[in-house]
């Protein structure tokens, strides 16, 4: 993406030349940092900060008003306001804050990182003006180098060392070393920083590719006590079965399901953590098990749902993999056998596959059914089971519990291929459960 193809998004968007429309003569607006880096980089964004030369309050709310976006205020001490268009073409964030200092190059020079440090105003006509560089960073981008602003921006706020790690993962860019310095010195500041601030970050980190990278860096900055353990992190077996399964996420989003993959992995299970770094932290600690995994999941601070996640992979037993080769007979036994698998059935299909250490595509042929049959079974996230439990309490002498554990029963006979349709499932009831001879025993189709 060039400039003129982040004005032609923005004007996509619908962010222009309304935006512009609503501007006095007095109230100066840029576009700043990750959108204009990303564009120089040829990178999507759908993301755009402004920086106002007056409170941007006023603005933002009328610019949710004329799109239909959503206004939330960020931080009322800062003036941070935000606009969502849940709606629009690409889901577009727009974020407005005032003026760090007294104008544009006073804010810029108060930002983290050169690369960050850039700004286009916005003009009266509905478009961008030229890009405004007093800093250097569209040389840096050219170049690779990550710089800072100051020698002061660090301290004034040492998050930004795991930021300038993450954008040297992210961007592939080398550290000036200067700022290389710099960070290792402001990053003992890290322990007065919120830890939900430190969690985004961590997860960020993690989240790239490979993940040994980011561990390595965080190692040398001597932050690896941010994951709540030093020990164990670094353990050969555990990060060469992690490394297999970055290279099985990347075969499964090149493969022809790529588009379902993709997404499924991009989800997010809490804000922050996605699926794919779910499947990268149980295969980080399958060797060492759930008790390894629970410091860094308590560092990452991971709520029920991740936690589950993780926990759901590493409590899968050896002798499940093996199923995969040697599947139920029906496809609702595969699809009834994948549902009970603990935690997401597809998450831990997925999970199984890769642990069966075989060829990627040998793997995939053999999860494929499991995937197809919970496809084509489940209803509402469960496979609605032949004879239901109004049935059986209706034409068998059955109650309560009971009832259950009749289900539970039939389940198991037809996920071990003894029951392949309603019929077969009725007499088996009747047979394993027994009848009530005083009620009428013909069941209804």
């Amino acid at each position: 993406m060039s400039l003129p193809a982040l004005e032609q998004s923005l004007i996509h968007n619908r962010i222009l030349p309304v935006l512009s429309g609503l501007l006095s003569k007095r109230s100066a607006c840029f576009l700043v940092g990750g959108a204009l880096r990303n564009a120089l980089d040829n990178r999507q964004t759908r993301d755009f900060d402004f920086a106002t030369a007056a409170d941007p309050g006023p603005m933002a709310r009328a610019l949710a008003a004329a799109l239909g976006g959503h206004w939330f205020m960020l931080d009322a001490a800062r003036s941070q306001n935000r606009v969502v268009f849940a709606d629009g073409p690409s889901g577009a964030v727009c974020d407005f804050a005032p003026f760090r200092g007294p104008d544009i190059d006073a804010d810029l020079a108060l930002r983290d990182f050169t690369i960050n440090a850039m700004a286009a105003p916005l003009g009266p006509d509905g478009r961008l003006g030229a890009l405004h560089d007093p800093l250097g960073g569209r040389e840096d981008l050219n170049r690779r180098v990550l710089r800072q602003c100051s020698a002061t921006v660090l301290f004034d706020d040492p998050l930004r060392v795991l930021k300038g790690l993450r954008h040297s993962l992210t961007l592939q860019l080398s550290i000036e070393a200067e700022t290389l310095s710099t960070m290792r010195r402001a990053a003992p500041g890290l322990d007065g920083v919120a830890s939900e601030r430190i969690r985004h970050e961590l997860a960020l980190i993690l989240s790239t590719t490979p993940i040994r990278a980011g561990l390595d860096a965080l190692q040398q900055m001597g932050l690896l006590t941010l994951l709540g353990r030093q020990d164990g992190l670094l353990d050969e077996t555990g990060l060469d079965f992690l490394d297999r399964a970055e290279g099985w996420l990347r075969f499964l989003c090149r493969s022809h399901r790529c588009s379902w993959f993709r997404e499924f992995f991009h989800q997010e299970l809490e804000q922050g953590v996605s699926r794919a770094l779910v499947f990268k932290l149980a295969a980080w600690f399958r060797g060492q098990g759930i008790a390894a995994a629970r410091p860094v999941l308590q560092a990452l601070r991971c709520g029920r749902a991740v936690q589950n996640a993780v926990c759901g992979l590493l409590d899968l037993t050896d002798e499940e993999p093996g199923r995969l080769l040697q599947p139920p007979g029906t496809h609702r036994g595969r699809a009834l056998w994948s549902e009970d698998l603990a935690g997401e059935p597809r998450l831990a299909l997925c999970f199984l596959a890769l642990r069966l250490m075989i060829p990627f595509e040998d793997a995939a042929q053999h999860m494929y059914p499991f995937l197809d049959a919970l496809d084509q079974h489940q209803i509402d996230g469960r496979v609605p089971a032949l004879v239901n439990g109004d049935w059986i309490r209706r034409y068998m002498s059955v109650q309560g519990r009971d009832v259950g554990r009749c289900l539970e029963r039939l389940r198991r006979q037809e996920i071990e291929g003894h029951i392949h349709n309603r019929t077969q499932a009725k007499a088996f009831l009747k047979s394993e459960c027994g009848p009530d001879p005083s009620r009428n025993s013909e069941s209804p189709v």
